[in-house]
């Protein structure tokens, strides 16, 4: 692999904001330019961010309208390379046929492991005890493409996926930092996965989030913090109303009663008994009403169980 002249930078959100300033401070000669796109209506959006970034430092932006949009700028700007950091819309194999070197992307697994949607969500529902990311080359499969370099990080008990990520992000930087140079330089080369250790992800609807009771109660508690905030939440249903459970903790207790019983109430919370016999302790909740307001508990939700 020759030395790359001309990288495009593919990306949004905080984390592809802060690859895009390691990228510029590593080698501002060759950044050809930033595409990204509004998602100012996000509540994670760094659009205005991304603009004064590109202005102050008189670094070439492109917004994209839509996907044909955004693949028109990337074949118009002929790059070496792509780097893709928070890109939501897929690639055509002829944008990935046009780029020499490849669209180089960070995928929240340790391929070939959690190949899909949400894999670090999945990873914490499973009990793993370690995650991390990849960055790999875009290829038609689904993320099958060579492996250029990984991390991987120790999943602590009491973890939520807000922790996580922020985990994988500060991760994701350093290792950039560590590589890229390498990368545009042709001094690393990527190594193929092995196929046959694949495990895949299923794309997540808003139904995947209901609680199974039935579940042992760290089962309940992994599947509670893998999709509490920024995530929509894992959720129950009391009395026609749906409980988001944002927070809890499992009692180490035995309560002998039905999966989703509320057990008890207390100062500590409310306890729910899951099928292990064992309770989880309901810290932060949130109800709709039924005008489907968020209505913030603990305190309100104790009375309503009462």
């Amino acid at each position: 692999m020759s030395q790359i002249k001309k990288v495009l930078f593919v990306g949004s959100k905080q984390l592809g904001l802060n690859c895009l300033e390691a990228m510029y401070k590593i080698s501002p000669e060759t950044l050809l330019g930033v595409l990204t796109f509004d998602d100012s209506s996000d509540t994670r959006s760094k659009h205005t961010d991304f603009i004064e970034y590109c202005h102050s430092n008189e670094i070439p932006l492109f917004i994209a309208k839509n996907r044909a949009d955004s693949e028109q700028i990337i074949e118009s700007q002929k790059p070496d390379i792509c780097i893709v950091v928070g890109w939501y819309w897929l690639v055509s194999n002829h944008i990935l046929e046009q780029v020499p070197y490849g669209l180089l992307g960070i995928h929240n697994s340790v391929l070939p492991k959690y190949r899909g949607s949400a894999p670090l969500v999945w990873g914490m529902i499973n009990n793993e005890k370690q995650l991390g990311f990849s960055m790999f080359t875009f290829t038609e499969g689904m993320d099958e493409g060579a492996i250029w370099f990984e991390h991987s990080f120790k999943l602590k008990k009491t973890d939520y996926i807000a922790d996580v990520l922020q985990k994988l992000e500060k991760a994701a930087v350093a290792e950039l930092n560590k590589h890229y140079l390498n990368i545009i330089q042709g001094k690393l080369n990527p190594k193929a996965q092995n196929h046959q250790e694949a495990t895949y992800c299923a794309q997540r609807i808003p139904s995947d989030g209901i609680i199974d009771w039935t579940q042992s109660a760290k089962q309940v508690y992994n599947f509670i913090r893998a999709q509490s905030k920024p995530y929509p939440g894992a959720f129950t249903h009391y009395k026609n109303e749906k409980l988001i459970i944002w927070r809890a903790k499992i009692h180490k207790g035995t309560y002998y009663g039905t999966a989703g019983q509320v057990a008890q109430i207390s100062s500590e919370g409310v306890f729910v008994i899951c099928g292990d016999n064992k309770a989880i302790i309901l810290e932060e909740v949130e109800y709709l009403d039924q005008t489907q307001n968020p209505k913030q508990i603990l305190k309100s939700i104790k009375t309503r169980f009462e």
